[in-house]
């Protein structure tokens, strides 16, 4: 994490640098969050580091345990679920209404952003989660809805947590890059039944090696 500046408030710097941290798993699941390291870190006083502590864990990325403190809260199964249903509800919703509208200038954005993720696919992680973000939300950028955006946006933070967990498996970055094209196929022809579909496969496959691996690691 970086000291912060002056333009913006204190809180709202500390906030994205530790939700940044948590994010990129700098900051581990169920590592404890102290207050004054932060502050020292951040060049700040402790009360922002605190007011934005509550803030996310309000938000559900930090969790407080008798004895211990204030931790990160590691991703369950219930979250899991919680997030796929929602994605699937609203990125359906988004893929339906563009489906019909859709320009040809934008389909190649699409697919730009497509090229870039198979070039970086194995030397970046980060970076392909990054740019997979960057797709879903440019479809969501398209509806002009600006709840939605927000509400997908919000999402797009705790996916990208979860996205650097699954494309541990180099498989899976083939998968997404298949299941990416099969969405930016169904637009090209203006399908939004046949965009419904593909977008409901990559969900569901990404949430079923998802719970997978989750309960995998529960067995061990």
């Amino acid at each position: 994490m970086k000291k912060v500046g002056k333009f913006v408030s204190y809180t709202d710097q500390v906030y994205r640098e530790i939700k940044g941290a948590i994010i990129s798993q700098d900051i581990q699941p169920k590592e404890t969050i102290q207050e004054r390291s932060i502050a020292e870190q951040l060049g700040v006083s402790r009360t922002p580091v605190r007011e934005a502590l509550k803030k996310l864990e309000y938000e559900g990325w930090l969790e407080t345990i008798p004895w211990k403190g204030v931790v990160v809260k590691d991703v369950e199964m219930q979250d899991m679920v919680e997030v796929f249903q929602c994605r699937l509800a609203n990125e359906g919703f988004v893929v339906r209404l563009v489906a019909p509208i859709i320009t040809n200038d934008q389909i190649e954005d699409l697919m730009a952003i497509q090229t870039k993720m198979n070039e970086i696919k194995f030397d970046s992680p980060q970076e392909f989660i990054h740019e997979d973000r960057h797709f879903h939300m440019y479809l969501a950028q398209l509806t002009n809805n600006r709840r939605l955006i927000q509400f997908l946006d919000h999402l797009s933070d705790q996916m990208i947590r979860l996205g650097i967990k699954v494309i541990s498996d180099r498989s899976r970055i083939h998968e997404t890059l298949a299941e990416h094209q099969a969405i930016i196929d169904a637009l090209r022809e203006r399908s939004s039944e046949k965009a419904y579909t593909a977008v409901e496969t990559h969900m569901n496959r990404t949430e079923e090696r998802l719970l997978s691996m989750i309960k995998e690691g529960g067995d061990k």
